[in-house]
């Protein structure tokens, strides 16, 4: 219930207003290549301003890419991902740590407000969590690396990228990558406990969802009606239903606490 609410009240906030193509979001993707390795040996900066090395740990690692000012469901994914691996009783620096790389060039400062509004009821993932920028160079080294493609709308400032979960193994092996808006707390717990045996990764035959729920789901971008990259009544019909989820949820809150008031 919780991971459809975030996702439905982000999808109701989306502005309609995008620019990229269906030419140019079909480049968007993380296609990993064979033997895929955490970069390790890049230079970031954290949330704090201090530099930080991205290189191989003790535990698993989790990455993520995000843009810190998306207007879109990288906040939402962020929160997610953090309350999944809260729920399946994973400690992180303990069972894992969570890196998230920035897209753009925001700075440590956006990365700190995002941390304060997306993970005010998660503290300790918040307080571990890795929150990096860097160079372009830098942050094309690592998505070259991954396989990972981004594109970037200038007219909105907002990338289209993809909101997958690379998780690593102790020794840096990609181990599992897995969608951000649909993963769920024993899954995640399954992928950590591979990436501790060393598991590796092995790409599917296919993608596993090509329908146009899966690749909003999957894409972190504008819902662009205004361009045509999907039509006005699929934005309507998406919006309308994010309104009625969060309306019941309201519902259902308000019912459930006069029935308390009623057994007291």
């Amino acid at each position: 219930m919780r991971r459809a609410l975030v996702l439905a009240i982000a999808l109701a906030a989306s502005p309609a207003a995008a620019a990229l193509t269906p030419a140019d979001l079909s480049r968007v993707g993380s296609t990993p290549p064979a033997g895929a390795l955490l970069p390790a040996g890049l230079g970031f900066v954290d949330q704090q301003g201090a530099r930080y090395a991205l290189a191989d740990g003790p535990v698993p690692t989790v990455l993520l890419f995000a843009d810190y000012s998306c207007k879109h469901i990288c906040g939402p994914g962020i929160t997610l991902t953090a309350g999944a691996l809260h729920d399946a009783g994973l400690v992180p620096g303990r069972d894992y740590r969570m890196v998230v790389i920035g897209l753009d060039g925001d700075g440590p400062g956006v990365a700190r407000q995002l941390a304060s509004e997306r993970l005010r009821s998660l503290p300790l993932e918040a307080q571990a969590m890795e929150l990096l920028t860097g160079t372009p160079a830098t942050i094309a080294a690592a998505e070259k690396a991954l396989g990972y493609h981004a594109e970037y709308d200038a007219a909105a400032d907002q990338f289209a990228h993809d909101a997958a979960i690379y998780i690593f193994s102790p020794g840096g092996a990609l181990s599992a990558l897995l969608p951000e808006t649909a993963s769920t707390a024993p899954q995640l717990a399954a992928a950590i406990a591979r990436a501790r045996a060393d598991a590796v990764y092995v790409a599917p035959a296919r993608k596993t969802d090509d329908s146009f729920a899966g690749r909003i789901s999957a894409i972190c971008y504008g819902l662009a009606a205004e361009h045509g990259v999907y039509a006005r009544p699929a934005i309507l019909a998406l919006r309308l239903g994010g309104i009625a989820l969060v309306v019941a949820f309201a519902g259902f809150l308000a019912w459930s606490l006069r029935r308390q008031r009623r057994a007291a």
